[in-house]
């Protein structure tokens, strides 16, 4: 049996555990659980623990003993949650709580008596009456003021310029300085954002020293004799008649923006320790609304553009096919998957005026938009360039030295074309730069179609190779991108070439839909959840 708690009012819940044990409960000091209440009897109530069964019984009190609401007059067993009144002591029965519960009972009589001070909010909040307070209670009356105008500040939309001059504003009525300024470092170094001192008065020069002990060390720093101390002086500083100086910087979770200055001289006494905590508390508060401002910021800017990716990816995959056409006698699936919202992958089928059939797959080096970008660019020219029948090699030639125009000296583009005559099953491929694509052919083992060029773009006017095979019935052609190659797992161990031509090899004669589900089901079983770094794209030709 779990361990009960007898929950006291006032006192540590009393644990209700042991063999065959009684407890006594009542005003006298003879009880086992002794409440001096005048409500209860000497002896009021017993509670028995026996073979892990708890029993409550009423010892024949005067105000008697209620169970959950009702009144006992015969044993009745306990359980978790069971309240309890002893006269009008309120029990409960449960597991150790981490706070006290919190109840409604029935009103006990007037709340506004002699000892009560009752006070309207808006007279709480009203600044109080100077000639009825000591000046120690006058002073953390407006420090709380303060803070409690500060805080309601922080919950606004207030610009960060805006904030740091109500920040030294608040100080400047609380601290009385002679001089101050808040001062936020950026790109370009330390900026004045607000200063606060008198008309006409010299620019307020800060050593070197006090400036890195506030952004390098996070020091705050209070000196009261500056003659003592000329280390955190500048030479100004020692002039003006200042007596008294404190630096803190404006720091958040380890992060600095920069720091609060404050200074004073006669007849204002010198600063002392509270007064620094005071600034440190009031710059800690505004750098954290800075931080929030600025996490806020980069999260609706990082919202935009992934909206903008979005967008991309949805008009990047309108270009890509849609179902593969019926080509009489022949299978042809594709398929992309990109690792992030725009792809640098491409795939796709394009029917020429001589009746064959043009693939390409082609990759992008590097990812994100601008491969994206780069890959819509093929598309349009694959799409603008069908009806000029020109070989695979010749293709390959020109589109290198048009994305070479466009590509800014550092992309450029794996790709395999192909060229498919569907009445004779004569395939003419050329591979620029890509990995080798599969060749299923009869009972052979299978054939790599290595390159026969550097990738497309890498160096415009070098001329490509070409090769011609024929399709025989069952023969699959199998082409892919290094995304599916070199996906990795946890430990950084690659999926690899070998795994694919074996999982090919073995399914080889599963539809090609079913072929590209085992693929990635496989791929996702030996990743086993590591993310995916690189797009998946699949192209596959087989002769029915």
């Amino acid at each position: 049996m779990k361990t009960l708690m007898l929950h006291i009012p006032g006192r540590p819940p009393l644990p209700l555990e042991g063999e065959d044990r009684v407890w006594t409960l009542g005003r006298s000091s003879l009880n086992d659980l002794a409440i001096p209440d005048a409500s209860l009897s000497r002896f009021h109530a017993r509670i028995s623990l026996q073979d892990g069964a708890l029993c409550l019984e009423d010892l024949g009190s005067l105000n008697g003993t209620t169970l959950n609401g009702e009144r006992i007059t015969v044993p009745h067993s306990l359980g978790e949650g069971d309240e309890l009144q002893l006269g009008q002591v309120a029990l409960w029965l449960g597991p150790l709580a981490q706070g006290p519960r919190v109840r409604i009972g029935p009103d006990t009589g007037d709340s506004s008596s002699a000892g009560s001070l009752v006070l309207p909010l808006e007279r709480l909040r009203a600044a109080p009456d100077r000639r009825r307070e000591a000046p120690e209670t006058l002073h953390l009356r407006e420090v709380i003021r303060e803070i409690e105008a500060l805080s309601l500040e922080l919950l606004e939309d207030s610009p960060p310029e805006q904030l740091l001059a109500h920040l030294l504003d608040r100080l400047w009525t609380l601290l009385k300085p002679w001089r101050a300024a808040v001062l936020i470092q950026d790109r370009t170094g330390l900026q004045t954002v607000a200063s606060r001192g008198p008309e006409g008065d010299q620019p307020i020069v800060l050593a070197r020293s006090l400036v890195d002990a506030a952004l390098e060390r996070k020091e705050s720093v209070l000196f009261n004799d500056v003659g003592e101390d000329p280390g955190l002086a500048s030479p100004s500083l020692l002039q003006s008649g200042v007596t008294s100086a404190m630096v803190t910087p404006l720091e958040h979770q380890g992060v600095v923006k920069g720091l609060l200055y404050l200074d004073s001289r006669a007849p204002r006494k010198p600063f002392h320790e509270e007064d620094l905590r005071l600034a440190s508390t009031f710059a800690h508060l505004a750098t954290a609304k800075l931080e929030q401002a600025r996490l806020r910021e980069e999260a609706l800017a990082r919202k935009k553009v992934d909206q903008e990716l979005d967008l991309a990816r949805r008009i990047q995959q309108d270009l890509l096919p849609g179902f593969p056409p019926d080509i009489p006698g022949f299978e042809l699936y594709g398929n992309n998957l990109p690792s992030r919202q725009v792809s640098g992958d491409l795939f796709g089928w394009w029917l020429r005026s001589d009746g064959k059939w043009l693939f390409c797959l082609a990759d992008v080096s590097g990812k994100g938009l601008g491969p994206g970008l780069l890959m819509a660019s093929l598309q349009a020219t694959l799409e603008a360039w069908t009806e000029r029948d020109l070989s695979t090699s010749e293709l390959a030639f020109q589109l290198s030295r048009n994305l070479a125009r466009h590509a800014d000296g550092r992309r450029f583009v794996t790709a395999f074309l192909a060229l498919l005559d569907p009445a004779t099953g004569t395939l003419t491929y050329t591979n620029a730069g890509h990995n080798p694509a599969l060749l299923l052919h009869g009972t052979e083992p299978i054939q790599e179609l290595e390159a026969q060029g550097l990738p497309l773009a890498m160096l415009p006017g070098q001329p490509y190779g070409e090769a011609t095979l024929s399709l025989a019935p069952g023969d699959l052609l199998v082409v892919y991108t290094d995304g599916i190659t070199e996906a990795a797992n946890a430990a950084e161990e690659e999926f690899g070439s070998e795994a694919l031509t074996a999982l090919v090899a073995a399914r080889r004669h599963e539809s090609l839909p079913a072929l590209d589900a085992a693929l990635l089901g496989e791929l996702d079983r030996f990743t086993a959840g590591a993310p995916y770094l690189d797009d998946r794209t699949l192209l596959m030709l087989r002769r029915s």
